[in-house]
């Protein structure tokens, strides 16, 4: 049971409203993960603009961005985020086994790989890498745009892993356990 309350578009405060009534169109429904966050308004909408302004300019596919959030969530130990990103990922491309993978921080690709490594080690380290995994991440084809951008993207997963996590809303996709 959730610890919070889900918000809906009635119960909503003015900032939060009409962007759950623009979520429910494009989805048909409000995802209880935007339920959650739209506890506070203002919070809702930083979250989606900033989501939105990564994911405009992204240089990473939308299988990285997938993956990146299906390693991240299952270190942060959120089984919402996991659940959810294993659904998206599949209409990204990424198959349920590359998927399952890329929890554990593993990509058959080696650029994939590199992401998935850098990723999580941003998490690991709060962002603080070593030089050597710097090194690496650089070796590997990651320039310093990607590098930032995928530090982005460990950020805002991380966030909405930190709010599922707080909040426990009702998962509302196939369930997917973390490994």
């Amino acid at each position: 049971m959730s610890r919070m309350p889900m918000i809906t578009i009635p119960t909503a405060c003015e900032a939060a409203a009409p962007t759950l009534e623009s979520i429910h169109k494009k989805f048909g429904t409000v995802p209880n993960f935007f339920a959650a966050l739209a506890n506070n308004g203002t919070a809702l909408n930083a979250y989606l603009d900033f989501e939105e302004a990564i994911e405009s300019s992204s240089r990473l596919t939308t299988a990285q961005q997938e993956m990146i959030s299906l390693a991240v969530a299952n270190k942060n130990g959120c089984q919402y985020c996991v659940s959810g990103h294993t659904f998206s990922a599949k209409h990204a491309g990424v198959n349920q086994a590359s998927a399952l993978r890329a929890q554990t921080g593993h990509a058959d690709d080696p650029l994939d790989q590199a992401v998935l490594s850098f990723a999580l080690a941003m998490r690991e380290y709060r962002g603080a890498v070593p030089e050597s995994i710097l090194t690496q991440a650089r070796n590997a084809g990651l320039n310093d745009q990607l590098l930032v951008e995928i530090t982005t993207w460990t950020l805002i997963n991380t966030y909405s892993n930190w709010i599922n996590n707080l909040i426990q809303p009702k998962i509302d996709f196939p369930l997917v356990p973390l490994v």
